[in-house]
């Protein structure tokens, strides 16, 4: 240990915690037992311990990518529970006006060549139940695109996407309960203006759209209203 001293004050200097026999905190969370974590991190409400979870993670992650792959609920809407929640930056959605909304964009007639990329798709370790991926979305605007009252002809403008986290949680059942997604990971990169979703599509595209932290999404929010002035947006019923 070495002194340093400025003016009155001295100070000690530790010069390696081996030396002096300390041991570095754990700061991963494989270090940590789950029965030794003295403040372990917050979980979703409802979400089962890892032991009473039915499914499997290699089950589970495959459920995902199927999932993925039809659409998150387009193509089979019983993927998707009775109680499925769309969470996304700013709207939440239940399952019936989530479907009428994702139905009304047509986004494969207006980019025929749209691919998602969806990749490092993997469980949760505190919430079993949960499986994580990133996308990182590219598309040519090919054809019309509808959004509400708002029609963007082609423009033949390439989308290239931030990579966006999303997820899926299920229930026992293998049904999904929520999607969340919309959250990009760095704004840097692409051209969708650091957005996520149909807003990043639309702002590559050239079109406007409401940005995170803008002042009418920011009173919106404020008023509890941003729900309600989205879903004639979205075309939900």
């Amino acid at each position: 240990m070495n002194k340093l001293k400025f003016r009155d004050v001295t100070v000690s200097v530790i010069e390696s915690p081996s030396k002096v026999g300390l041991t570095p905190s754990p700061q991963f969370f494989e270090d940590i037992p789950a029965s030794q974590d003295p403040l372990p991190p917050a979980v979703l409400l409802g979400t089962p311990k890892a032991d009473s979870f039915p499914i499997s993670k290699e089950e589970l992650i495959e459920k995902a990518k199927s999932v993925f792959k039809a659409g998150t609920g387009l193509e089979r809407p019983d993927d998707l529970a009775d109680d499925f929640r769309f969470e996304f930056p700013i709207i939440s959605l239940p399952k019936k006006e989530y479907l009428a909304a994702v139905s009304s964009f047509r986004l494969k007639e207006a980019f025929p060549d749209i691919n998602p990329h969806a990749y490092d798709f993997r469980v949760d370790p505190f919430e079993p139940n949960r499986v994580w991926f990133t996308s990182r979305v590219t598309a040519t605007h090919k054809g019309a695109l509808k959004f509400g009252d708002m029609k963007f002809d082609p423009t033949n403008k390439l989308v290239f996407g931030a990579p966006e986290c999303q997820s899926y949680t299920f229930n026992a059942e293998g049904k999904v309960t929520s999607f969340t997604g919309g959250y990009i990971m760095d704004r840097r990169v692409g051209n969708t203006k650091g957005l996520g979703a149909v807003f990043g599509i639309i702002a590559a595209i050239g079109g406007p759209v409401l940005q995170p932290g803008s002042p009418i999404l920011t009173f919106l929010q404020l008023q509890g209203a941003v729900t309600a002035f989205l879903k004639p947006i979205l075309g939900s019923k």
